[in-house]
């Protein structure tokens, strides 16, 4: 399933399972190491995202719910290198 979206404010679109979820697609998929796996069952938060400016813990939203939205990993926090 081919699925669009905007991630750290550039147009991204991958080819994956739409049940995959979104924190294996950015970090294998769009090699964005910041965003950790913890729990694996959304309650430790290491792995929170913004998606359209509300914190979703990726690890259980699947890649399917971006289609269309604003992602915001850990790396589109800084300004240059400054984060």
């Amino acid at each position: 399933m081919k699925i669009s979206f905007n991630i750290n404010n550039k147009p991204q679109t991958v080819e994956v399972d739409g049940d995959t979820p979104l924190l294996w697609v950015v970090r294998d998929v769009l090699n964005l190491k910041g965003t950790k796996f913890g729990c694996g069952k959304a309650a430790c938060g290491a792995c929170t995202l913004h998606v359209n400016g509300q914190a979703v813990r990726s690890c259980s939203y699947a890649v399917k719910f971006a289609e269309g939205k604003k992602v915001t990993t850990i790396e589109g926090l800084a300004d240059g290198d400054k984060l």
